[in-house]
Parts: structure tokens; sequence; C-alpha cells
């Protein structure tokens, strides 16, 4: 508990803060307790070990806390200072970082609108480029505290013991070798040995080293160890953070199912500056199929690698073979969300994504729900997009509610006189779940495919993509890309706790753009997709129920559909290969709507607060409050 009785309502509050780096790092939150409720504002992940919130305490506020993230004990955590700051104060600290909107800011604040200046503020205050990498890193690092947060623990005794192979890819001079045998010489982890693959590499340490040929079979790496035992292979030239050997066995400890593991990483170029961080999702296979992402920073047990003890050493010692093994691992695996490995810094290389390739689904039919109400000229777009649609294996339900217009009724003929399409008339109150749930009663196809009607198909193919992620057994709710009139990107997957509650992550991004770790251009897990195009399994949707038309009749209703469906073990996919026109903006979080919205936003949050501040797919060291991908803070 921060504050307790004397509590700063309605004014601005700097907490900064100190997480141990040996435990993976994971969102906190501050919650604001009322008599009329609770409020929760998230605080940066404290990613290098310090942390830094600044945020308004919401008027009624009687008392403050704060809750760590899961995996963080209260002894990994130390709250540094706890200050009130002025209005001035922190216009002077925004106006560093973007002098325009802090000075849109301060004139709202001088004209009494300040909450719209508050919320400037805070937008200004929690975010930094990517471009910015280097900087951050400094600000947001600090030195380890080996007497508190970062002391030896007693559990080490009985750890694991690790079993460090030193490697090449290509030549490297005895500088860059050097370079990572002292970045080994300083972990905290004592249990640990270390074996150099190649007669060529000379180690200069007091810690005895193993040395095997090149051309060895690759169960030589291994020998000696238990199953659970861990394997860390480094390219020489690697800098293993120094806390890197402790955050990996305090990790595995709580996860003694993994036997497979990979972290952060980051790379350091020429002039000494960090850059290019790989700030990775969650286990992520399909994700993985298409762009291997687990990097360099990766982590073996023993039994992992058993069963490529006859291999040759150098073709095991590859990323492409570890790339292999994550991708045919069964069972669950392992994220540390620390960034645990730098690398000598290397142009990007240019290489064509994966292309997943669909399975052939003959069989699977659909059923198109389009709810609408008037608007004849956007379903006449949307209706043309589905006569091209390929192949013809669906059928077409409008629900209309309500329309008034002569227009809008002379299309609802033109369709009738379509064996595969019907209009179905549902009175009442605008109420977009309770409409496609009425739908979903009516449907005969095997997926339902919810669709906005401001929407319109690009491609034939559209449909069989979305279809045959949805038939997977895996896989609960499809999303498509959906780019607006322009070209520029409306939706490519959802992440929760954007804008407080959950939003299209690089909205308006420009049709080149391909995503945060190329995440745009290949299928991949997200969290939710939105409704205005959704396809699902229908008995999966009727399994849960369908949309929550009572708590969520037009907003969030997509985003709760697709959580549900993840608490049955189905998973949301976002697929860049189908691809739709949306003429209308569906901005979420912080937008013009909030106050109209604001029962299903209470709602969602009652349910689903935990949930947005651990999107899986969305590293917790970037921001929440930016709708472009951006560091936290």
């Amino acid at each position: 508990m921060v504050f307790a009785g004397n509590v700063p309502a309605g004014q601005w509050m700097r907490l900064r803060y100190q997480t141990s780096l040996y435990c993976s790092a994971g969102r906190l939150a501050i919650r604001f307790g009322a008599d009329g409720g609770e409020v929760q504002a998230a605080l940066p992940a404290a990613f290098f070990g310090a942390g830094e919130w600044l945020g308004l305490v919401p008027q009624g506020t009687r008392r403050v806390n704060i809750i760590l993230s899961d995996g963080c004990a209260a002894t990994d955590f130390h709250l540094a200072s706890c200050e009130v700051l002025s209005f001035r104060e922190v216009v002077s600290l925004a106006r560093g970082r973007s002098a325009g909107k802090t000075l849109l800011a301060a004139g709202l604040g001088a004209v009494g609108l300040r909450g719209d200046a508050s919320g400037i503020l805070q937008d200004v205050l929690g975010a930094t480029p990517l471009e910015r990498y280097h900087e951050w890193r400094a600000l947001n690092g600090r030195d380890l505290d080996l007497a508190g947060l970062e002391a030896q623990r007693d559990s080490w005794r009985q750890g694991p013991h690790i079993r460090v192979i030193v490697h090449t890819i290509d030549e490297k001079s005895a500088e860059a070798l050097d370079t990572t045998f002292a970045s080994l010489q300083r972990q905290t982890y004592p249990n640990w040995s270390l074996t150099l693959v190649g007669a060529e590499m000379t180690h200069r340490g007091d810690r005895q080293a193993f040395r095997v040929e090149a051309d060895a079979r690759a169960g030589l790496l291994w020998e000696g160890l238990e199953a659970s035992d861990i394997v860390l292979p480094v390219v020489a030239g690697d800098v293993v953070a120094d806390y890197a050997m402790a955050a990996l066995v305090e990790f595995a400890a709580g996860r003694p199912d993994c036997s497979m593991f990979y972290a952060d990483e980051d790379s350091i170029d020429a002039r000494r500056r960090h850059v290019a961080p790989e700030l990775k999702p969650d286990w992520s296979p399909i994700f993985h199929e298409a762009r291997p992402y687990v990097g360099r920073a990766v982590y073996f047990r023993r039994r992992a690698l058993e069963a490529h003890a006859d291999r040759p050493l150098a073709a095991l010692l590859r990323p492409s073979a570890w790339n292999a093994l994550f991708a045919a691992e069964a069972g669950p695996v392992g994220h540390i969300r620390r960034l645990l490995l730098t690398k000598p810094w290397k142009p990007a290389e240019t290489g064509t994504p994966v292309i997943v390739a669909r399975p052939t689904m003959e069989r699977a039919t659909a059923t198109l729900i389009v709810p609408t109400r008037d608007r004849a000229d956007l379903l006449a777009a949307c209706l043309a997009g589905l006569e091209k649609t390929e192949p013809r294996n669906f059928d077409l339900v409008i629900v209309d509610n309500g329309s008034k217009e002569p227009a809008t009724h002379d299309l609802f003929e033109r369709v009738r006189m379509h064996s595969w399409a019907r209009v179905v008339d549902v009175a009442g109150p605008f109420n977009f779940s309770a409409l496609c749930n009425r739908a979903a009663e009516l449907a005969e196809g095997q997926v339902l495919v919810f669709l906005n009607n401001d929407t319109a198909a690009m491609q034939p193919d559209w449909l069989a993509t979305l279809v045959s992620w949805a038939v997977r057994p895996d896989v609960g709710a499809v999303g498509p890309k959906l780019v607006y009139p322009s070209g520029r990107l409306q939706h490519a997957g959802l992440v929760l706790g954007l804008g407080g509650y959950a939003a299209h992550i690089d909205n308006g991004a420009g049709p080149e753009h391909r995503g945060y770790l190329d995440r745009f251009t290949v299928p991949h897990e997200v969290s939710a997709v939105t409704g205005a195009c959704l396809a699902v399994e229908k008995g999966k949707f009727d399994a849960i129920g369908g949309f929550d038309a009572k708590r969520y009749p037009i907003e969030l209703g997509d985003v709760d559909l697709c959580l549900r469906l993840r608490q049955r073990g189905w998973k949301t996919v976002f697929t860049p290969y189908a691809v739709l026109k949306h003429h209308e903006s569906a901005t979420r979080g912080r937008s013009n709507v909030a106050k109209r919205y604001a029962k299903e936003r209470r709602h969602f949050l009652e349910s689903w607060k935990d949930a947005v501040l651990d999107d899986p797919f969305f590293h917790p060291a970037l921001s929440l409050t930016a709708r472009r991908t951006r560091l936290d803070h």
C-alpha cells in the first residue's frame, strides 16, 4: 500500500521503484480505491530493473495499492520514492518529449479542461520511440543490488547445473572472444561450467574450460549433466547479461515441465550503442513457424537434446537448428521476459517470410452474418465483395435492425433473389452482440463469419483463408487484416490493455509497415481480433454461449468472446493473407466514445482486469499508451 488516508486525490503522483532482475518482467498495476469502486492503471515493467510511473490520481481516491505481476514476490520489489507533482512540473517534464503536444495540454489546462490536458500529458510521458532504445535502456537500468534484490538465493545450492557452450558461427577476433568470456565471469549464479567448441579458442579466465572438437558428436556437449540441467549455447562475441544465468535458473525452477526456454535480446553497434531490441512475445508456435523469432538467447534442458546426441555437433550449434528444435517441441515453452543477451549488430537480413500453407477444407461451409441498419451504399459494397468470393461454399444472413430508407429495402429485395442469402428482421435497440447471436442460431455453416456492413473483401480467397484457420482444433477466433480506403492499416489484431482496455496496435500505419518483429507479414497468435470481421467455428461459438449481449451490447464484446475462447483452450489468430477494406473507424481505448460505453468498459475491467495487464503476445516493455509500437515510459 502506497497511501492510505492522506491520499493526493486529483493530483499528479510519481513513483520510482525497482524489481529484481532475477524474476521475469511483467507489468505491475496501481489501483485507486474509492467508495464507488476501483480504477486501475498499468505500471512499467522495470525491464532493466528500475521503473517510474507518473500519472494522475483520480478524484475521490481513498487508498492506493500496488499489485505485483505473477512471479514477482514482495521481496523482489522495492519502492524507492513516491512524490506529488504540480501540473506545472508535469508540463515541464513532458516538454522535453513533445513540445507541440505539451503546448496543447498546457493550453487546455489553462482554460479548465484539465481532464483532456491530463490525457495528453499521460500519452506523452508514457512512451518512448524504439529509435531511442539506447537512451531508454540507460535511463531504466541500474547496477545489481547484490546485497538486496539480486542477492544469492539459498535455493541455488540445489539448483541445476548450467553447461555454457561457446562456439563460433564465423571468424571471431580474440577481442570478441574475450568480451564473451568476461561477461560469463560476471555471472552471479555460481553453478556452471564452460565448454569451448574448436581448438582455436583461448580462454583467459579462472574457470576450467573443456574443449570439444567441431566435428565431434553433439552428445559430448552435455555429457555428465542431469536430465533437468541446462545447456546454454553462446556465439563467440555475444555478451551474456550479468544476471542471465540467475534469471534463467529462477524461471526454470517455477516451470519444471518446460524443457526449452528463450529470452529477449538486443544488439550493440560499432558506436557502442544498444540497438534493435527483440522484445519477443510469449510462446507463439504459429508465429514461430512462419517467422522464427526465438533468436540466439535460447536454453535447453538436457532431456530436450538427448535424441540429438549422435548428430554432428556443428549441425546442432546453428540458429536454424535451434529454430527447428523449438518448432518440434510438443510441450510448453518458456519465455523469460528479460534481456539476457546482447550480440554484435548486423544489418537485418531481408528474407522472404515463410507462407504458412492452409489446409484444404473443401467441406467446411461458412455462414456470413452481417448486422445492418440502412446505409445501403456501404452494404452494397460489402455484397459486391461477397459476389466475387470463391469458392462459393457459404450462405449469407443479413440481420436488419430497423432499416427505414427505401434504398435499403430495395437492396434487400435484390438480396432475397439469391438462394444463398436471406434477410432476417430483428427489431429493438441496436445491440450488435444480440443481433449476431440471433443470426448464429439460424446459421447452417460450420464456420460463422461476423462481418460489418462497412467492410469489403479485396480478394476472392479471403473467406477460404479464414475458414481454414477457424476449423483447426486449437484455434477459436480468426481475424483478417483490415485497411482503410486509403490503404493504411486499421486492424492487425488487438492488444489487451492498450488505451486501458483493448485497441488496434499501429492503427494508421502505411501499407509498407511490417509491424514489430515483422508480425504483420505472417499469421500469428493475438489475444483478440475485431468483430468487424471475425471467424469462429459454430461449435466453439455455441460452447461458450456466443457473444455476451447483456454485458457488451456494442463495445468490447469481440474481445470478451476471444478471451472466453482462450479460457477453453482455443487460441485467437490474425492472418494477413485475408485482406478487407473497412470504411469506418473502430478505434478503441481512450476515445470520444468512452462515456457512451462506460458500462461495457466497467464490465470488461471487472472480468478481465488482470488480463489487460498481461497480453502474452505483446511484450510488457512495450507501451500501452501509444497506438504505435513504442517502449513503455
